[in-house]
């Protein structure tokens, strides 16, 4: 009898263990002892693992450089045209020639003023410039007898001989720009007057037809009047415009 109890105390106790432990190796049992290994984290996975990180975003080709823009350079300066009462004059000869009224018409301001503007023009020319000047009343004379270089000396012996003119006489226009077309080189003729020719030719036609011939070269002829009004004024845009240049009103 003590030997059925003492069995059956041995069974239960046998059972109890086996309950509490579970299948040996599952690890499904209640005790408070660690698994082998980590432990799981969110969906099974280790949780000492590092997080995923977030899809990378593609930004591109690196941008280009854009290399620096290198300074402006200034073009080599041209040499001014010549310029009179602000009018600038062309030249393809590089070259020009004075054509200036000292009829008795011209005394006081009216000469005063054109002695200045014509010394400040010849003053301002360039030196790859050669020029020349002619005064007129009935017969008209020349500063040099051919064109000179715009040097510092020639601009100042022009402006000691222009500083000596005087006005006397009638208005020989006509004689006086075909002289200054004498000269075939030369593509550039400025004539200043304040009056309508009464000497030299027959009346304003007579002139103009005297300066056009001349004019074998196509020279360019740009007339500035003094003061000019009616048939002196069409005079002076007629001459202008027979020869390819431009007329200007001085006050």
């Amino acid at each position: 009898m003590r030997r059925v109890l003492l069995a059956a105390l041995l069974g239960a106790a046998v059972a109890s263990a086996q309950s509490t432990t579970g299948p040996a190796g599952t690890g499904s049992g209640t005790g408070t002892g660690n698994p082998s290994g980590p432990p799981a984290g969110a969906g099974g996975h280790p949780a000492d693992l590092d997080l995923p990180v977030s899809k990378p975003v593609y930004q591109g080709a690196p941008p280009e450089r854009t290399p620096p823009i290198p300074p402006e350079v200034d073009p080599p300066t041209e040499n001014p045209p010549p310029t009179f009462f602000g009018e600038e004059i062309d030249s393809e000869s590089d070259s020009i020639v004075y054509v200036i009224d000292i009829s008795g018409s011209m005394r006081g301001s009216r000469l005063r003023r054109a002695k200045a503007e014509l010394v400040r023009s010849v003053s301002a020319l360039s030196d790859n410039f050669k020029f020349n000047i002619i005064a007129y009343t009935c017969s008209h004379r020349q500063w040099k007898r051919a064109m000179q270089d715009a040097t510092d000396a020639n601009k100042a012996d022009a402006t000691a001989w222009a500083e000596g003119l005087n006005a006397n006489g009638a208005t020989g226009t006509g004689p006086a720009t075909a002289a200054a077309l004498g000269d075939r080189d030369n593509m550039s003729v400025v004539l200043l007057t304040d009056g309508s020719p009464n000497c030299g030719a027959s009346g304003t036609s007579g002139h103009r037809r005297m300066i056009r011939s001349a004019n074998r070269q196509g020279a360019t002829v740009n007339v500035f009047g003094i003061s000019a009004s009616g048939s002196y004024r069409s005079f002076c845009q007629g001459v202008a415009q027979d020869n390819s240049g431009s007329y200007t009103d001085v006050p």
